[in-house]
């Protein structure tokens, strides 16, 4: 009985692992991880909580 349930954890844990890695590989090969700091100067305009443009030439480029 023990075997099971500790089967059962190990599969789990392991498709979790699979999962996490599928969704970094995801977002790596769309470029999510891309641009941060232009998005984070758009969302501080927005709010109003800023007037300053972002400091760095790294603009994210939509395909």
């Amino acid at each position: 009985m023990i075997e099971h349930l500790t089967l059962g954890e190990f599969v789990v844990a392991l498709s979790m692992g699979l999962a996490a890695l599928c969704a970094f590989l995801w977002g790596a090969a769309t470029g999510a991880f891309r641009g941060v700091e232009s998005i984070k100067h758009q969302v501080l305009r927005a709010e109003g909580l800023t007037t300053e443009e972002p400091k760095t030439g790294h603009e994210r480029q939509d395909a």
